[in-house]
């Protein structure tokens, strides 16, 4: 395994290792140090009033630690009589606890020395177990090889002596299948490991790449910058993980509703009653756990295909995001499609969905929807609700990720996406009332891409009245939309293939409309240079004849153009 010369240091996992042992009253108990090394943690275990002795297949160590008057021992963790040799260290002593500071990523089966510890705790009360084990989750790692690199070194990360790697998984999945299980943590973090390359744009959080492999990291689970696991355990039963064989369907469809719009809830499973392909399952969350009743009352109702697809989930409090992200929680399908208990859909919806899924694996899959104007009723006729004009082709467009950024042009239920999405740390919103759809849209169309079916399979219902468009007031409407281009506006995003020609297209348009509206600024500004010069001969001119009229001259000669104004009248009047 090597002969590890580490110091104690309060800020390193060794600090952390003492901590989460200081509360496990160690006095007077002995802590065995499995692969102690120099024996960094023994004069801080002293401290604590525990007896320190070392175990170390480095002859060297264990004689240097005898040297300084701490008890050490020689000890292979491979040979067969382990626990023998364990039992004979301890000699009849209280155990406190037991320290596996960067030990098992250097033994090939570290199950077995596991459990052999486990069966040594179990002779005694209270025993804990630390362990602290190098990530090898920590992004630094994923930089290096999405640069094509893997290079072991001489301590760290990829020390050239480790024989085994963990992720915060694997290394829960080993305790707990030993019979250790997790009582706390105190991880060591660093932002930038041993692996970390200054200066490349893969490395540095405020390059456009490393940012985008923050974000992607950040978003599988909360241990990308954790360099060390350090935990502690106590004993318990191993659990041993079976495996149970769970027919997992193409497509789960979320349907949110308050169970306020029975006859629409009905219209709706019917269509999903009807669907050519059956290959999916329901789960409807109930945002308002009080309708539970009422809603489970109306999904009964459908025997045959469809009742026993539905589980319906109650949620209380909080946005539309809300049960959105319970709806994601419960979901199981490969692929996700949001349903609302107001909208339409054809009887080969899920059909369609799953041939853009298989054509285009992996991507987002979208599809086009008809609008539909309709009024509710008044109280007392047989429909509750009316249709009051033809369908329209609305949203019958390919996806244009640019005009997507700009406003949201495809309805919730015109969109499918891999649940692995989930497992990418993707959820909605929950701080936005609404555009929670449209915010997710782009981010999930940003990783994935998207497969255009081009099929018209949903009918969009557009009600004159009692619907969110007319529930949530413009200014609402007009911040959320702004809070959406703040969120997507933190993080990079990617655009898809072709984005660069629609963008070149737009910026030509917008530069052939800056020349027009230049050129008429230019003529306005002509125009208006002569306005101002008329205007300025015109004052002039009427500020001499003021002064004129004023003059003495002008009073003098009045009598004169008197005179002359009626000669050329009498001139006039005997032409003609």
């Amino acid at each position: 395994m090597g002969n590890y010369e580490f110091d104690f240091n309060e800020a390193g996992p060794y600090g952390s290792a003492v901590r989460l042992l200081s509360t496990s009253a160690p006095e007077g108990r002995v802590v065995l140090d499995v692969g102690c090394g120099a024996g960094a943690v023994a004069g801080p275990l002293g401290a604590l009033g525990a007896t320190y002795v070392g175990l170390d297949l480095d002859e060297e160590s264990v004689a240097a630690l005898t040297e300084r008057g701490v008890e050490a021992h020689v000890l292979d963790l491979t040979r067969p009589d382990l626990r023998e040799a364990l039992d004979k260290v301890v000699n009849g002593r209280r155990v406190a606890a037991v320290l596996c500071l960067d030990v098992l990523e250097h033994v090939p089966d570290p199950k077995s020395v596991l459990e052999v510890l486990a069966s040594l705790a179990a002779e005694q009360s209270d025993v804990e177990l630390v362990v602290s084990v190098p990530n090898v989750g920590h992004v630094d790692l994923a930089r290096q090889l999405l640069a094509g690199r893997w290079d072991m070194t001489e301590s760290g990360l990829l020390d050239r002596t480790h024989v085994r790697f963990f992720t915060e998984r694997t290394l829960t999945e080993l305790m707990v299948s030993t019979g250790w299980y997790e009582a706390a943590r105190e991880d060591f973090v660093l932002n930038r490991s041993d692996q970390s390359r200054a200066g490349h744009p893969l490395f540095e959080p405020k390059s456009t790449l490393g940012a985008l492999v923050d974000q992607v990291r950040s978003g599988a689970d909360e241990h990308g910058k954790v360099n060390q696991f350090v935990r502690r355990y106590h004993r318990g039963a191993a659990r041993v993980a079976v495996a149970v064989e769970e027919e997992q369907p193409f497509l789960t469809v979320v349907m949110r509703t308050q169970g306020k719009r029975p006859d629409t809830l009905v219209d709706v499973l019917c269509c999903l009653g009807a669907q050519t392909d059956l290959d999916f399952e329901v789960v409807m969350v109930v945002h308002d756990s009080s309708m539970e009743t009422e809603v489970r009352g109306v999904v009964d109702q459908f025997e045959g295909n469809l009742a026993h697809r539905v589980t319906v989930v109650p949620c209380d409090g909080g946005t539309r995001g809300r049960p959105a992200n319970a709806g994601l929680a419960a979901a199981r399908g490969e692929y996700v499609v949001f349903l609302d208990d107001d909208d339409l859909v054809t009887a080969n919806w899920v059909e369609n969905i799953k041939s853009g899924a298989r054509t285009s694996p992996g991507t987002l899959v979208r599809w086009w929807a008809a609008e539909q104007h309709r009024e509710w009723a008044p109280n007392g006729l047989l429909a509750t609700h009316t249709a009051t004009g033809p369908l329209t082709p609305t949203y019958a467009t390919r996806f244009d990720m640019v005009k997507h950024i700009r406003q949201n042009e495809t309805p919730f239920h015109c969109f499918a996406f891999p649940r692995v999405l989930v497992e990418m740390g993707f959820r909605f919103d929950e701080s936005l009332t609404v555009c929670e759809d449209w915010e997710f849209l782009v981010r999930a169309a940003s990783f994935c891409g998207v497969h255009d079916t081009e099929e018209m399979t949903s009918i969009y219902n557009k009600w004159s009245e009692k619907s969110s468009s007319h529930a949530v007031a413009t200014d609402e409407w007009l911040v959320m939309r702004s809070m959406v281009h703040v969120a997507l506006d933190e993080k990079p995003l990617l655009l898809p293939p072709g984005s660069v020609r629609s963008l070149d297209r737009r910026l030509e348009r917008e530069e052939v409309l800056q020349r027009r509206i230049d050129a008429l600024e230019g003529e306005l500004a002509a125009v208006r240079a002569q306005l101002a010069h008329t205007e300025q001969v015109s004052t002039n001119a009427h500020f001499a004849l003021s002064e004129l009229r004023a003059s003495t001259s002008w009073k003098v000669s009045a009598p004169v153009r008197l005179a002359g104004a009626v000669a050329k009248k009498a001139r006039e009047k005997r032409q003609s």
